[in-house]
C-alpha cells in the first residue's frame, strides 16, 4: 500500500518546471529540457526497492544515483525533493561552458569573443571564458571543455591526468592560428562524441585473495568538492556478489542507512559491515568530523544496535594503505597520501611491519595540524591551485612522515601532481636520494580502499 500511495505522491507532482510520465507500472520519468530522471520500482517479497537516477542530456552523464528500502514515506519524499532539486539544477549546467588558455591569455580572450559570436549566431547553447594557464586549475570546476592554445600544448597530458571528468584539448594550430572560429566549434563537438561513447568502466579486480565463508558488506565513502561517492560491494568468500555507487550532491549519516537497508532487502544475511569514512577514527571507532567543529558521530554503536550486524569503521586512508599494501606485499613500511583536487591538506594512511598506525585517538595522519604552520612559499590556498603550488604541499607533507617513518613505498592519490619524477627530485633536494622510497601515482582509490576495509574485515572475523 505504501508504495502506490507514493507513486500516486509522486504524479501528483507535474509541474511547468518538469514533465511527469509513468512509462510503465513500474517506471516513472522526470523530464526536463537539461535532463531526466528515471524512478524505478522493484517489488521484492513485501517490500519496494526504489531507484533514482539522474542524465544530463548535456554530456549523458551520471549526476545523481541512489536507491533505498520504501519503508519510512516522510524519508521517501525528502529522497524525492533531493533528487527533483538535483534534476532542477541541470539548468544552471546547461550551457556547455568552454574554458580557453594561454600563456598570458590575452589571445584566448579576443578568440573567445569571436566563438561566443558564433555560437551565438548559430543558436548553440555554448560559452567561451579565457584565463592565464596559471589560472586552469583554479576555473577548471566551472567548465565543462579545457582548450589549450598550441603554445601551452606541452601541458596538455599533465591536465588530462589531473582532470579526470573533463575533456581536455589542444586547439588545432591552423584553427588557432586563423582564427577560424567554426572549424573550432566543430572539433569540440567532434571531440565530444568520441567522449561520450568511451567505455569509462573498469573491471573490477579484487586483491583480498584470502577465502572466508562470511558475508561482508564494504563501503567507502568519498566526498569531494563537487559531488559525494559512496561505494560499495558485497563479498561472500573472496567473490563479489554485488557492487554500486551512489552519487549525491552531500552525504547524510541516513544514506548509509539506506544503501544497508536496500542490500539486506536482496541478500537477507551479513555477517559483517565495514565502514571506510573520511575524518579521525578513533580506538573505539568513533567517527569525528573536523570540520564540524569536534562533534563525533558513533556509527558503530548505532548501526549495530539499528541492525544487529557487528561494524567496523576506519578512516578511508588507512583503509587504502591496506588495499595498496594487498597489491605490494613486497613492502612492509608503506605511506598512503591522499590530497583531494582543490584541498589546501591531505591526509596519510600509514603502515608499519604490515599494521596500520593509527596513533592516540586515531590521530595518525592526520598532516592537517602542521602543514597550515609550515614555511610555505605562499598561503595554503593559493598553492592549491597551482602545479608548482601542488607540488611543494605534497612534498611539504611528506617530508616529516620519510624522515620519521622511512617506509619503503609512497603511494600518492593528488591529482595535480602525477609525475613522481618530479616529486623525487624535489625531496632529494631535502633527503639523500639513496634513501628515498619507490613512489606510485594513485589515479583512483577507491578500489584500494574498498580492497582495504575488506581485508580489516576478513582480519576481524579471523580474531
Amino acid at each position: 500500500m505504501i508504495s502506490l500511495d507514493y507513486r500516486k505522491w509522486i504524479k501528483e507532482h507535474q509541474n511547468t518546471y518538469y514533465s511527469i510520465n509513468e512509462i510503465s507500472d513500474n517506471t516513472i520519468e522526470l523530464k526536463t529540457d537539461y535532463g531526466i530522471s528515471t524512478i524505478q520500482f522493484t517489488d521484492i517479497d513485501e517490500s519496494t526497492l526504489v531507484e533514482f537516477t539522474i542524465i544530463s542530456l548535456k554530456d549523458e552523464s551520471i549526476k545523481f544515483y541512489l536507491h533505498f528500502e520504501l519503508k519510512d514515506i516522510d524519508h521517501a519524499k525528502q529522497l524525492y525533493q533531493e533528487m527533483a532539486d538535483s534534476l532542477l539544477k541541470l539548468k544552471e549546467e546547461k550551457t556547455l561552458q568552454v574554458l580557453l588558455s594561454c600563456s598570458a591569455g590575452l589571445t584566448t580572450s579576443m578568440f573567445a569573443e569571436n566563438l561566443n559570436d558564433h555560437a551565438k549566431m548559430l543558436g548553440l547553447d555554448m560559452h567561451f571564458e579565457a584565463v592565464p594557464y596559471l589560472n586552469i586549475y583554479q576555473e577548471a570546476e566551472k567548465y565543462d571543455v579545457i582548450l589549450l592554445a598550441p603554445q601551452i600544448g606541452y601541458m596538455l597530458n599533465r591536465l588530462q591526468e589531473s582532470l579526470t571528468d573533463k575533456q581536455v584539448l589542444q586547439i588545432p594550430t591552423n584553427a588557432f592560428a586563423s582564427y577560424d572560429s567554426l572549424s573550432v566549434i566543430n572539433f569540440i563537438n567532434d571531440e565530444l562524441k568520441k567522449y561520450k561513447v568511451k567505455d569509462k568502466k573498469e573491471s573490477v579486480i579484487c586483491h583480498c585473495q584470502e577465502s572466508t565463508k562470511s558475508s561482508i558488506l564494504s563501503l567507502v565513502m568519498m566526498p569531494n568538492t563537487a559531488q559525494t561517492r559512496t561505494y560499495y560491494r558485497l563479498y561472500k568468500g573472496n567473490a563479489i556478489i554485488d557492487s554500486n555507487l551512489i552519487i549525491k550532491p552531500s552525504f547524510d549519516i541516513y544514506d548509509l542507512y539506506d544503501i544497508i537497508d536496500t542490500i539486506l532487502l536482496k541478500h537477507s544475511h551479513i555477517d559483517l559491515i565495514g565502514i571506510a569514512i573520511p575524518g579521525i577514527v578513533d580506538e573505539t571507532e568513533k567517527m569525528r568530523y573536523l570540520e564540524y567543529q569536534e562533534d563525533e558521530v558513533d556509527i558503530k554503536n548505532e548501526f549495530e544496535k539499528h541492525y544487529g550486524i557487528e561494524i567496523l569503521v576506519s578512516n578511508n586512508v588507512n583503509a587504502a594503505v591496506m588495499g595498496f599494501s594487498l597489491e605490494h606485499p613486497e613492502y612492509s613500511n608503506i605511506l598512503f597520501h591522499s590530497q583531494p583536487f582543490g584541498y589546501r591538506a591531505g591526509g596519510q594512511g600509514i603502515m608499519i611491519d604490515k599494521k596500520i598506525v593509527k596513533g592516540r585517538e586515531g590521530l595518525s595522519g592526520e598532516i592537517k595540524f602542521f602543514v597550515e604552520r609550515m614555511q610555505l612559499s605562499d598561503k595554503l590556498d593559493n598553492l592549491r591551485w597551482t602545479q608548482q603550488g601542488a607540488l611543494e604541499l605534497v612534498c611539504a607533507s611528506l617530508l616529516p612522515s620519510l624522515c620519521i617513518v622511512a617506509p619503503q613505498a609512497v603511494a600518492i592519490r593528488s591529482p595535480m601532481t602525477p609525475d613522481m619524477n618530479e616529486i623525487k627530485k624535489k625531496l632529494s633536494s631535502f633527503i639523500p636520494e639513496y634513501y628515498l622510497p619507490e613512489f606510485y601515482f594513485i589515479k583512483e582509490a577507491s578500489p584500494y580502499m574498498l580492497d582495504g576495509i575488506t581485508k580489516l574485515c576478513i582480519d576481524y572475523l579471523d580474531k
